[in-house]
Order: C-alpha cells, then sequence, then structure tokens
C-alpha cells in the first residue's frame, strides 16, 4: 500500500486486468472496467458489481439499482461525501438461452444485434482475483465508514458468510492490510516513523443490496426494505456526522470517471 500513489492510477494499473475469466469476457465484448467514483475521505459503498448498464457506461451504479442508491443519498445530504466502487471491476454474468440451449439477442438503439447475457453473482474466484484492487482502494479513499451493499460485499470484505437478514444495520469492523505507520500516519502525527505492516480497521455498516430493495418497493412498512435500508444508511451518516469533526478533510478529492 502506498498512500502517494492516486486513485486513478489504481485504476489505470487495473483496468487491463484478465487475472480471472471476468477480464477475459471484457476484453471479448468491448466492455468497460467500472472503476468506483466519488469523493474520499466521507462515507464508501462497496456493491457486489457492475450490470449491464454500468458496462456499457463504465460508471457503478447508474442502472435501475444505482438510480435507488443514489436517490437515496441526495435526499441524506450525502452527495458530496460519497465514495461508490463493487467488490469485483467486471461484470459477472452467464449467456441467456432459451429453453433449448440457444442463445438469445438483443438490438441496440444503433441496431447492432448483440448476445445477451444474464447478470449472476461472482464466484469466489472472481472475488479473490479483485480483493486485493478493492483493498488498495479502501485504503486509498481512505473512508470514515464503509457501507457494504448486500450479503456478497459484506462478506467478501468482513471474510466469513454474513447474513443480510439478521446483520443489516448492525455497525461492525472491516480490516485491510495495509502499513499503517506510513506518510499518512506520519502527515496526521507530524513526526517521521519507519513504515510498519499492518492492518488497518474501518468502521462498516452492512446494508441491503438496492436490487433487493427494488424487488419489494411498494412495501413502505417501517419493517419493509426501502425504509431498513435508508434507516441504515441514515445511521452510517450519523456516525460519519460525528467522526467528520474529527477528521481533516482538508486533502478529500473528487475521483471521478476521467479526473
Amino acid at each position: 500500500m502506498d498512500v502517494r500513489k492516486s486513485i486513478g492510477e489504481l485504476h489505470a494499473e487495473w483496468e487491463n486486468c484478465v487475472l480471472c475469466d471476468l477480464g477475459e469476457r471484457r476484453n471479448t465484448v468491448e466492455g468497460s472496467f467500472v472503476a468506483g467514483e466519488g469523493v474520499t475521505r466521507g462515507i464508501m459503498f462497496v456493491g457486489e458489481g457492475p450490470g449491464r448498464t454500468e458496462e456499457e457506461e463504465g460508471r457503478p451504479f447508474c442502472g435501475k439499482s444505482g438510480e435507488l442508491l443514489r436517490e437515496v443519498i441526495e435526499k441524506l445530504g450525502l452527495t458530496n461525501v460519497s465514495y461508490i466502487t463493487n467488490v469485483v471491476a467486471c461484470r459477472s454474468c452467464a449467456p441467456d438461452v432459451d429453453d433449448k440451449g440457444n442463445q438469445n439477442y438483443r438490438t441496440t438503439k444503433t441496431g447492432q444485434r448483440l448476445p445477451k447475457y444474464k447478470d449472476q453473482p461472482p464466484l469466489q474466484a472472481h472475488i479473490n482475483a479483485c480483493l486485493p484492487r478493492l483493498h488498495e482502494e479502501i485504503y486509498l479513499v481512505d473512508p470514515i465508514i464503509i457501507v457494504t451493499l448486500g450479503a456478497i460485499a459484506a462478506s467478501a470484505l468482513q471474510q466469513r458468510t454474513v447474513s443480510i437478514t439478521t446483520e443489516a444495520g448492525k455497525e461492525t469492523h472491516v480490516e485491510i492490510p495495509g502499513a499503517l505507520h506510513t506518510y499518512k500516519f506520519q502527515r496526521r502525527t507530524k513526526r517521521p516513523v519507519a513504515p510498519t505492516s499492518n492492518a488497518v480497521r474501518y468502521l462498516c455498516v452492512p446494508t441491503l443490496h438496492p436490487a433487493y430493495v427494488l424487488r419489494s418497493i411498494a412495501d413502505h412498512s417501517e419493517t419493509g426494505s426501502m425504509q431498513r435500508f435508508y434507516n441504515h444508511i441514515k445511521s452510517a451518516a450519523s456516525t460519519f456526522e460525528r467522526y467528520a469533526p474529527l477528521v481533516n478533510r482538508n486533502n478529500a478529492v473528487s475521483v471521478y470517471k476521467g479526473d
């Protein structure tokens, strides 16, 4: 981990990655490596992985579930303190076939006929291949709190099987490998120290994936998934507000695609 590296440099290092078959497929279909975007040293949202819309546009959470997430972020006034990324940066999917096993196709707005794929959860091999990138991204973004979206993101960061049904909304910690006593530590303490490899802990709130919330969006009850999703992010926002005054945010930067 090198805090002097920019997030843009990190993305450039990984954008042509073929450590797993998701990267190989991305190159075959000329899809996008979907990098994270947003603001450092705030609230970091970590999802499962990009879908078709994200693969086409090259941005995280820009499809229907992303619209819901960003709507809640905006409603809570968190747009300028949020960073959004995924556990895997390439789309995880399988060929969409009919009952006879024949490939289904779709027609684009330009009239191009392309094979259809259906999204599927990334395999553990995909997560393992991309986890070093995510760990370094977290270290560089240096969020005050992380919100994991769905069981896969929560399990990947906590390195255990997480039951969202029972653990959503409960504040916990995640640890990533890093160099605790580095330039970042020296900057805060104003004294030189030797780098020491160590684990870095971050506050974390797991919540439901917005795609799951959309499936029961009509349920407006206090125990409905939409209200729970909103309350969990609101709770994370409260934690952020509690700790934000203790953190020097003068070094926070916006990191959007193309920056």
